[in-house]
Parts: structure tokens; sequence; C-alpha cells
């Protein structure tokens, strides 16, 4: 019987451990914690386990927003994007995550790049309405 990826990284809880340590180190991060000021980390951990499980082959319960509409908002460069990128790659290492799940993940994650991205125009309009 073969074992999917969600189940290699332990199932609900080993995926919930990593995403808190992933939650904790952006909240904290000089570059890029300022997106974060003032949001509920326990929600954020809990939305992106069920997003997160869905492309590890763990069960579909996502219910949020579309990547577009959830951070449409949100100024983010490409800087940014690479930052929080980064700093998944040391979780995920930290962790011990096994190979396959981690380069998955990292793929899936690069993978949306462009789907939370904003221009250097859009970033400053919205830098003026904030």
């Amino acid at each position: 019987m073969s074992t999917s990826l969600y189940d290699e990284i332990g199932g609900e809880e080993g995926l919930r451990a990593v995403l808190r340590t992933l939650y904790d180190r952006l909240f904290d991060d000089t570059m890029i914690g300022f997106f974060f000021a003032g949001k509920d980390k326990t929600k954020l951990v809990e939305h992106q386990l069920w997003f997160t499980a869905r492309f590890l082959g763990g069960p579909n319960r996502y219910d949020g927003r579309s990547l577009p509409d959830a951070h449409a908002a949100l100024a983010l460069l490409p800087g940014h994007f690479d930052r929080r990128h980064h700093i998944l790659r040391e979780v995920l290492e930290a962790h011990n995550v096994p190979t396959a799940v981690r380069d998955e993940w990292l793929r899936v994650d690069q993978s949306l790049r462009h789907a939370v991205l904003k221009t250097g125009e859009e970033a400053r309009r919205l830098a003026r309405t904030s």
C-alpha cells in the first residue's frame, strides 16, 4: 500500500507542527512580518493546513478564498515572496520533512508565485490606499 506525501509528513498533526513553526517565523520576521500584523495566527495555520493537505494528497477540506482574492490587499513584491519561500525551506529542513514532501511543497509554493504577486504600480497604489 502506497502512502501519500500527507501521510509521510505525519498527517494532520505533522503538517500542523510544521505550519506552526512556519507562521511563528513569518510573524516574527523583520522583512515580511509586517504583513501579518493584526492577523490571527491560529486561523492562518488552519487555513494553510487544509490548503497544503490538498496538494500533498490529504483531505480536501480547504474552504478559504482563492489565492489572488486572499492576497489582493497585500502589496507583495518578488522579494517578499522569495523571503517567505526561503523561510519555508528552512522550516521544512528544520523539521526533517522527507525529501519528496519537501520538494513537492516547495515546487507547488513556487508555482503559486504569480497568483499572489503585484506589479510595482499595483503595490504603490495599494500603499497609497492603506
